[in-house]
């Protein structure tokens, strides 16, 4: 059931304008209704017959609401079928009433409602932000390579940057060989050798590579020998700052690089543990390598997004050369301060005062919705480089459209693409092309259709904007796929239920790494809140031994905490956020002896997430605190921060935040645990998605449990996010005019 039909089932009369509508049960369904009437009403004042005054209001609701739902458009068809009337119908009788235009004006001249040629009905708001966010996406994409492998610009400048320093003073020291990262990147490292050298010192001693991967790590770098100045260049420097290859795969994290050093946009997908950081640590090492005053910025769009980015990259920098590490920024920002939100929702930085940076990175990617995606565009100046990392398999931005996924389904390469790669990479084309992710690969890609439908030319496969932008990384470094969190993540990804079951043991006796505990009441049996309370016993614990001591160290709960977490799909109800918090917050007390006074809130070893960014406090939406007594005995809620310390803010002062025993699948994206619970509602709720389960297993690092139906859990499994968008058609529309 399409979203229209199913907000608006059994709708009441609506005298004044004739048309049925659902009575406000929300707040974006009166916003929704406030709308209508007043499209309403403006078609009336420009004479529209009656009957096309209905039609007006209908779609104005129908569009309102699907905004809200997530969806940047609606299907002219489901809102005709509604109301068995047929598409030409409604198509006539919208721009009848004068309150509809066809998209093909400017946006001041676009009516409240739009009709594209594909049927598609838009908020004029809406369309706008599409063609501005296409026409961006094609400019940008297709303005040629910026400081490429074949750009005299980055040719001089690494001539230059080689010249200042022979090859003993040059950076040889590559990414480390944490997750996501090359192992052998430490043993080329330690080599102490040129990056000529470290390619043979990798290949005789690296970790875990065998004779044949030594080998073509061998004939990859001759291979590169023979390739142009700047490109035999940039592969000396991706053997420098990613190590020499693993194994004799194609290693996507150094396609991923090249990409983002040949162009201006780059769209990088990848799961938990694929090497997303590591990537652009290389790249960045790579850049100030060859520039030293490079201007970057890093961003995402939230607080707590951006500051895990910031920890990551300088957890990654300390295996940079210093004067390296040095260069990387040491600041990150939420997409809204990077812009300059201003008053009215306006931003300082645009197409007209773009931002000042030659590089922005964008991580967290997926949860931009259209709006902000727009915005972001307009502001990146012609020549920055803009690179976006996500996972397309996550969870779609709250707001309304589906972005990132959109973007990185569909993967595409030009052959002066791929032979552009595969030179810096010093492989043979074939083998690179022969590994491009495909149908092939087991995998579902998600919306695949992205440019399906979208008018455009025989070649636009090879020949689309994107082409050459887009790169997957799906080799896990933090649980291989054969992995029994891999298996199921993977299964999960694919929409098979049935696999992913049989990954799952059903009520184990003993813990394991994958299981589904069968609870299918409303209301949590005793024997499931005995089993989540005990995931806290080590913080129970923890807190106990704490406030035991004279000075209370909160940084041993932080790691306590993060051992365990319970991740829950809805918010209200027995088996929500709010509910499922208080239980464990009692179960915790009684555990460490913390007593909590009549009508009090706050007690000692509560954790709590802030909802709300408070940049006076430096505190920003997903910040986790723990409060605990501070040294007048009153209680502090301490902060971790970027640079491993602490900081207390009084409990009085804190911006909006809730208890984080527990938090909504939504609030724990880009987090990790060591054991994660999935909590299911009792019967299928429409909040049930593929994404969402799918993100809630990858938040685990070690141990997932699911508690719930089997039938629920397969029907979310079953049920991917649909979001209706024409974004594919807004860009092959750019692409041909421009």
């Amino acid at each position: 059931m399409s979203t229209f039909e199913r907000i608006s089932s059994a709708p009441p009369e609506l005298d004044d304008i004739g048309v049925n509508l659902p009575a406000p049960a929300d707040f974006s369904t009166a916003l929704a209704e406030g709308f209508a009437r007043r499209i309403a009403t403006l078609a009336r004042r420009v004479g529209a017959s009656g009957e096309a005054v209905k039609w007006a209001a209908r779609a104005a609701f129908a569009a309102s609401r699907a905004t809200a739902e997530g969806h940047v458009c609606l299907p002219l068809a489901v809102l005709a079928r509604r109301f068995d009337a047929s598409s030409a119908e409604v198509r006539a009788a919208l721009f009848a009433s004068g309150m509809a235009s066809d998209g093909s004006q400017s946006a001041a001249a676009l009516r409240p409602l739009v009709i594209d040629g594909q049927g598609r009905l838009y908020l004029a708001r809406y369309y706008d932000y599409e063609r501005r966010l296409a026409r961006s996406l094609v400019t940008h994409a297709g303005g040629g390579q910026v400081e490429g492998v074949r750009s005299r610009e980055y040719a001089r400048a690494a001539a230059d940057a080689d010249a200042r320093g022979s090859a003993s003073e040059a950076p040889n020291t590559p990414t480390g060989a944490g997750e996501g990262g090359n192992a052998n990147a430490s043993a080329a490292s330690r080599a102490g050798a040129n990056a000529g050298a470290s390619a043979g010192a990798g290949a005789g001693a690296g970790a875990g590579a065998g004779a044949g991967a030594n080998a073509d790590a061998n004939a990859d770098a001759n291979s590169g020998a023979n390739a142009d100045p700047a490109t035999q260049t940039l592969h000396e420097r991706l053997l420098r700052y990613f190590g020499p290859p693993q194994d004799d795969e194609v290693d996507w994290q150094r396609v991923a690089a090249v990409t983002a050093l040949s162009g201006r946009l780059t769209i990088v997908s990848g799961g938990p543990g694929t090497g997303k950081t590591t990537t652009v640590v290389g790249v960045l090492a790579c850049l100030l390598d060859a520039r030293a005053d490079l201007r970057i910025a890093l961003a995402a769009p939230t607080g707590k997004a951006a500051q895990r980015m910031q920890e990551a990259l300088l957890a990654r920098a300390g295996d940079l050369p210093p004067e390296l590490a040095a260069r990387l920024p040491q600041t990150s920002y939420t997409l809204h301060r990077l812009l300059g939100s201003g008053p009215g929702g306006r931003f300082r930085h645009h197409r007209d005062n773009p931002l000042p940076y030659d590089v922005v990175v964008i991580d967290e990617a997926s949860m931009i919705d259209v709006a902000m995606a727009a915005h972001l565009l307009d502001a990146i100046a012609p020549q920055t480089r803009l690179v976006m990392l996500g996972d397309k398999d996550q969870l779609a931005a709250v707001e309304a459209g589906a972005v990132f996924a959109e973007l990185s389904a569909r993967p595409a390469f030009t052959q002066n693409g791929l032979q552009r790669i595969a030179e810096a990479l010093g492989i043979e084309a074939a083998r690179l092309s022969q590994a491009l992710p495909g149908a092939s690969s087991g995998v579902d890609e998600g919306p695949d259709d992205f440019f399906a439908h979208a008018s455009a030319p025989d070649d636009f496969d090879t020949q689309n904007p994107l082409a050459d932008c887009v790169v997957w990384l799906e080799r896990n470094y933090r649980f291989g796929l054969e992995s029994p969190i891999g298996r199921l993540s993977l299964a999960i990804r694919n929409g098979a239920a049935g696999a992913a079951l049989e990954v799952l043991r059903i009520d184990p006796a003993e813990p394991c790494a994958a299981a589904l505990y069968e609870d299918t009441h409303a209301t949590l049996a005793d024997r499931t809140v005995a089993r989540l309370a005990a995931g806290f016993a080590a913080y129970a614990e923890a807190l106990a031994e704490t406030l035991a001591a004279d000075t209370p160290d909160p940084l041993p709960l932080f790691d306590a905490l993060n051992r365990f977490r319970i991740l829950c799909a809805t918010r209200s109800g027995p088996r929500g956020v709010d509910q499922v918090n208080a239980a464990m917050a009692a179960q915790v007390r009684r555990s460490a002896g913390v007593t909590l006074a009549v009508g009090a809130q706050w007690f000692a070893g509560r954790p709590v997430m802030v909802t709300r960014n408070d940049y006076a406090l430096g505190l920003f939406n997903g910040d986790i605190g723990i409060a605990l007594p501070g040294a007048g005995g009153a209680l502090r809620v301490y902060f971790r921060t970027g640079d491993g310390g602490l900081r207390a803010v009084s409990p009085a002062a804190l911006p909006p935040h809730d208890t984080a025993f527990a938090l909504t699948v939504h609030k724990s994206q880009g987090s990790e645990f060591q054991h994660a619970v999935l909590m299911l509602p009792s019967v299928f709720s429409r909040v049930l998605s593929r994404e969402l389960v799918y993100t809630a297993i990858t938040r685990a690092r070690e141990r997932v449990d699911v508690i719930g139906a089997r039938a629920v859990l397969a029907q979310a499994i079953a049920t991917p996010t649909q979001r209706d968008s024409g974004l594919a058609a807004r860009i092959a529309e750019a692409w041909r005019v421009a």
